[in-house]
């Protein structure tokens, strides 16, 4: 483009020699816009980030470890030997392989799998490969993330309500944070959230760790891991029994309101306060502020919805408590977010999803019959189940399309030793940008092009946007790398699959576009490069039915999960091992073990980039001073930690340990999915603090989606004295 141009009325400039180009970062959910500084063909800085992942989009594009060409393994899985290929025999190799696995096993042998890693490009690829290839068992990383939550809600209003895009900050009275830690995991969201609260909103803290939040918090409830559904019953109980509830929402929109007024009679204020291990009037106390300030939302994530056996049910509640208070689609509540996209017709990373062409494969989905909630077309396997495939040969080959499967899953070392064995793995690629443990095991490794190297229609995750927009290439890829969905494209066609309508990605971009009758370059001409979505509240006054349930109906009574055979009304269920559950082992493993999140990370991601590993150069494990005093343990130090229940009795991973005031005593707290770049050996050092070479994925399960206890477990500490 001419110096002095611009293009679109959302503007591409240039100024000498420098251009300033508009562009979207997608290395976490947030989505925030920002503007690339482009010179001579390279991103040389970026404006307006709200993180260090935003800032650091160059450091990843050019980093001198990045994976530029595609790779064939020539030596022993893990073995380190690779030779560059051209992309014409890779795609060929693999589509050659996985035809002729098919063709011996059926369609249900392959196992695909996307993570954080090109978070957004893999979700499409691998929605993309689910039709074309067809491979019904495929996970988009979830079953420990947002599968409870997002069926806590469908068993409740017919699509999410809890879910990270769900609360609308900018208009509510009051807000809690249950289980989750915005600052760190919604950055640009939590901006709205601050500016609620300096116009009065009150604040509600659900969490045994202290997160910025509990500071400014007026209750912080530091409730026992793996107790909230217990909480919100309780918290019902006392907006039923003091009639707090709204009468007119409940009465006109709401179903099984009398089956729920009878069963919470079963959680009175004084059995929660001993199962939470709060105070009786702290709970009241709760209950009260939420059902009385309105209007009022929830942000529940991976620390109430998530990672344990009663994750959905849990969501369940809180969805309960939603709809108890009349703050479902409430203008300041819990907002129907996806309506709008659905009404435009408009495209969705998170919402759209392809059923498999063979229906035959889709009955042989891994979890089809013990989960059939999950079997719906467009969702996800059962990971469980598939790892117990990869260990006993009925998974013969696998994908991992920017997951770093080995540090990001639980069962590490049981995956590793199973991926390492040719005889059961047949055939292993992987794309990503940089040579991770996982990749270390591949038959193949191709190199994926980043966001800012492809183009992308993108719609926003939090409230208050409401628009799809278009993220238009700002530079060429680096060496070979390639778009991981024309990738899937490629396979597909080099297995003879009939690919239409999609023979490139600007096919599936102008698809996605079609009931909008416009095409890519159409969006990205537009004002800011987007189509705006009419936004509403209360939309089930307007439509028919009023929410998409079996009734029609806010279904305090679930008959969606009443037809799928679990429990209409949500319980309490503690985690497996635990002071109540297994009080003798308690005594051997006083302390019980959580996950946090990391502001510098995504998950598994960007532990080779200096900026971002700066921030937390090493693995931390959070521990209450009075409890390190125990053990001995000084701020630094590093210790060792053993879970009760591990892959392998004996195990230890070691971190550095982090003493936090007002941290639960009884708790100790890390971080998931570390590994070490620096570190020789085709490990890189995946199970030397990272929780998951502890963690397992044996049963018991949430008898919902079939999510396995990742947090709330107990464990022992000890400084290491080597």
């Amino acid at each position: 483009m001419e110096k002095g141009s611009t293009k679109g009325k959302g503007k591409t400039t240039v100024s000498g020699d420098t251009t300033s180009v508009d562009t979207v970062c997608l290395r976490c959910h947030q989505k925030c816009h920002l503007v690339a500084q482009v010179q001579h063909g390279k991103i040389v800085g970026i404006d307006s980030a709200a993180c260090i992942k935003g800032e650091t989009i160059p450091d990843v594009m050019y980093h001198p470890d990045r994976i530029l060409h595609p790779l064939k393994r020539i030596g022993q899985r893990g073995e380190g030997k690779w030779q560059r290929i051209t992309w014409d025999e890779a795609i060929s190799s693999i589509a050659g392989k996985l035809k002729s696995l098919n063709k011996r096993y059926g369609p249900q042998q392959l196992y695909i799998t996307g993570g954080s890693g090109q978070k957004q490009l893999a979700d499409q690829a691998l929605n993309m490969a689910k039709r074309m290839f067809p491979a019904p068992n495929i996970h988009w990383a979830r079953y420990t993330c947002v599968t409870p939550a997002t069926f806590a809600g469908r068993g409740t209003v017919g699509e999410r309500l809890i879910y990270e895009y769900n609360a609308d900050y900018e208009n509510s009275k009051c807000i809690v944070f249950w289980g989750s830690n915005p600052d760190i995991t919604i950055p640009w969201a939590v901006q709205h959230a601050r500016s609620a609260l300096k116009k009065g909103a009150k604040l509600m803290v659900i969490d045994p760790r202290p997160i910025p939040m509990s500071k400014k918090a007026d209750i912080w409830l530091r409730i026992r891991p793996g107790t909230d559904a217990a909480l919100a019953l309780g918290m019902a109980n006392v907006i039923i029994n003091e009639n707090l509830y709204d009468k007119e929402f409940v009465e006109k929109w709401c179903h099984g309101f009398k089956e729920l007024k009878e069963h919470v009679k079963k959680y009175p204020v004084d059995k929660v306060a001993e199962i939470t291990w709060l105070s009786k009037e702290d709970i009241i106390k709760a209950a009260r502020l939420y059902a009385t300030t309105k209007p009022a939302c929830i942000y529940p994530r991976l620390g109430a919805g998530a990672q344990h056996i009663n994750a959905t049910q849990t969501g369940r509640a809180i969805c309960i408590l939603v709809a108890l208070t009349g703050n479902v689609d409430a203008d300041g509540g819990n907002s129907l977010f996806e309506r709008p996209f659905y009404d435009a017709m408009m495209p969705s990373t998170y919402m759209t999803r392809f059923a498999c062409r063979d229906v035959t494969a889709v009955r042989k989905m891994f979890g089809y019959d013990t989960y059939p909630i999950l079997a719906k077309p467009g969702t996800v396997c059962d990971v469980p189940e598939i790892s117990r495939g990869m260990q006993d040969g009925r998974v013969k080959s696998l994908w991992a399309c920017g997951d770093n499967f080995i540090s990001a899953e639980p069962n590490a070392k049981v995956h590793w030793d199973a991926m390492k064995d040719t005889a059961r793995l047949e055939l292993i690629w992987v794309n990503d940008y940089f040579m991770t443990p996982t990749a270390e095991l591949a038959d193949f490794v191709l190199p994926a092009a980043f966001y800012q190297e492809v183009d992308n229609i993108v719609e926003p995750f939090v409230l208050p946007a409401n628009y799809v927009t278009a993220a238009k290439k700002v530079v060429e890829p680096a060496g070979e790398c390639r778009d991981d969905r024309q990738v899937a494209i490629d396979i597909a066609k080099a297995m003879g699959v009939d690919t239409s309508p999609w023979d490139t990605v600007m096919d599936y971009l102008n698809w996605n576009l079609r009931y909008q009758k416009i095409t890519f370059e159409d969006l990205w001409n537009m004002p800011k490069h987007r189509i705006t979505c009419p936004r509403s509240y209360r939309k089930y006054e307007k439509t028919t039915p009023a929410f998409l349930t079996p009734t029609g109906k806010c279904e305090l009574y679930s008959t969606l999960f009443e037809k799928f055979g679990v429990a209409p009304l949500p319980e309490h269920i503690e985690p497996p091992d635990g002071p109540v559950s297994t009080p003798e082992l308690y005594k051997e493993y006083p302390l019980i073990y959580t996950h946090y999140r990391i502001y510098g990370f995504m998950h598994t991601e960007g532990r080779q980039i200096e900026r971002q590993r700066k921030l937390t150069p090493d693995p931390v494990l959070e521990i209450a001073p009075e409890t390190a005093a125990k053990y001995g343990i000084n701020n630094g130090d590093w210790v060792w930690l053993e879970l009760a229940k591990s892959q392998r009795k004996g195990d230890r991973v070691t971190y550095k340990a982090r003493l936090v005031p007002d941290l639960l005593p009884e708790l100790v707290a890390g971080p998931h999915g570390w590994w070490f770049p620096e570190k020789t050996g085709a490990e890189h050092g995946a199970f030397d603090s990272n929780i998951n070479a502890l963690l397992t994925l044996d049963p018991p399960y949430d008898p919902v989606v079939g999510t396995p206890q990742c947090r709330g477990v107990l464990c022992r500490i000890g400084k290491v004295t080597a």
